[in-house]
This record gives C-alpha cells, structure tokens and sequence, in this order.
C-alpha cells in the first residue's frame, strides 16, 4: 500500500473542536453494504443498526502528555514497561540527549524513530493527550474518557468509544471482562 493514499484533505471547519453536549448526539453515518448506499443516524441509533459482538477497550486515558521546557518540546508516555519505566515518544528528539533529566522524565535509551525508554518519577500527571487535529484547550477532560474505561494504560482515547453513554450500554448490550482482564465485549 502506498502512504499516500491515506492521505486526504480535511477541511478544518468540519472538525469538531467541541464534543457534542450528549455523548450519543453525534453523528453516525451508516453504509449499507447490500443497498450500496448510505443513512444519517445519530449515535443513540447504534442498537437498531448492529446485531453483532461489539469489543471495546477499557483502559482509561492516562494524563501521559509531558511538557519539557528545555529545549521547549514534549515527552507522550505511551506503555509502563517497568516499575518508573515507559516507552514513549519526546521531540524534539534530535536535541534531547540519553542520560539527561528533563524534569520529571529521564530519557534512558533512544530506541529510534522518535521513540525513547523513559524513567518517570512518580505517576504521569501531565495533560491528557489529545489528537493533532484537536487544536482547542480540553475543557473537561472526563470527555475525553469512554463512559466504560476502568484501568489507566491508554495514551489515546479510542474515539469512536467516546460517543456511547451509560443508558446507551444498558439498553441493549451486556457487560463483562473477560477471563484474563483482557477488553470488556458488548454483545
């Protein structure tokens, strides 16, 4: 596959800033594969359109955005690989040195790519990291959890999960873990 076909115009004014005051108000655009067309519904609308096993993350989205001040740049903690320690991603990478402190983060080793093995003292508490084309000041970061998330681990909100609601979850689908902590399924 060639990257560039991933790559598409996206005009700003038709991304959302803002999530929409409910949860499930947002928009959902249906394909209808036999029919080969398409439905407006909104997100409330999801039960009357699948009939299928729904599987969800359920980490919680960690404050993982960590801001250094010198050189002016940022630290994303990305997974917990040990007691302090995480992989991650830091630019400007090509100034920041292995074996430095850059407040609360030690960068270890570069592991290439911009990716870097990080001691962090104490737990993240940085700012919750949203998506580049998020250009606004989150308001209230509980948005930007899934009404379902449990354990912190997420670097990212899986987005698409942002839109169900608590009364969306009980109307039709059942909730469990699975045996070994993995994602909760809905089905």
């Amino acid at each position: 596959m060639d990257l560039s076909e991933l790559d598409y115009e996206l005009p700003p004014e038709l991304i959302a800033q803002h999530p929409a005051e409910r949860r499930d108000a947002s928009r959902l655009l249906v394909y209808d594969r036999q029919a080969g067309g398409v439905r407006h519904r909104s997100f409330a609308e999801l039960p009357e359109e699948i009939d299928h096993l729904v599987v969800v993350n359920d980490t919680r989205v960690v404050p993982a955005r960590i801001p250094i001040e010198a050189p002016k740049g940022e630290v994303l903690l990305l997974e917990r690989v040990g007691d302090g320690l995480w992989d991650a991603l830091a630019r400007p990478t090509r100034r920041l040195k292995a074996g430095y402190r850059y407040g609360r983060v030690e960068l270890l080793e570069h592991l290439g790519e911009g990716r870097w093995r990080v001691r962090l003292e104490g737990e993240p508490d940085g700012e919750t990291p949203l998506p580049p084309y998020i250009t606004e000041p989150l308001g209230d970061p509980s948005r930007y959890q899934t009404v379902y998330a449990r354990e912190p681990g997420s670097a990212a909100a899986p987005t698409a999960g942002l839109h169900f609601t608590p009364e969306l979850c009980g109307s039709r689908f059942t909730w469990g873990s699975t045996p070994s902590g993995q994602s909760p399924r809905v089905g």
